[in-house]
């Protein structure tokens, strides 16, 4: 990338206007974990792992609530079972977005050996 494209791309990013410039570098910070090619420090790696673990202990306290609900006798508590499925089925899918993210991000897929051709005889 030369000189004149990288200042285009700088001022580009740094323009006033919020909502586009904010999912093209939300899409773009998403896109970098998930390719596996974002290289991390220890410290990110722990962050990237914190972010499922807080939704998997959120999802389960959840959960936990909702079935205390069903089994519990007393069921005039005013709020029903199914909101609180799909409020448990919610977080289950932002921990499997994240845990998604953090395997890929974490364990890159490996990158394929080029085979060197030698010479072939040709006879």
């Amino acid at each position: 990338m030369n000189q004149q494209k990288w200042e285009r791309d700088v001022l580009n990013r740094q323009r006033n206007i919020v909502f586009p410039d904010t999912n093209l570098n939300e899409g773009r910070f998403y896109r970098n974990i998930a390719s596996g090619k974002a290289v991390f420090s220890r410290g990110q790696k722990i962050s990237l792992l914190i972010v499922p673990a807080y939704y998997l202990i959120i999802a389960s306290l959840q959960l936990a609530g909702t079935i205390r609900q069903v089994l519990s006798e007393n069921k005039d508590q005013g709020q029903s079972v199914g909101f609180d499925l799909w409020i448990f089925l919610m977080l289950l899918g932002g921990f499997l977005f994240w845990a998604f993210l953090a395997l890929k991000g974490l364990f890159p897929p490996s990158q394929r050996r080029k085979r060197r051709k030698g010479y072939s005889a040709i006879g």
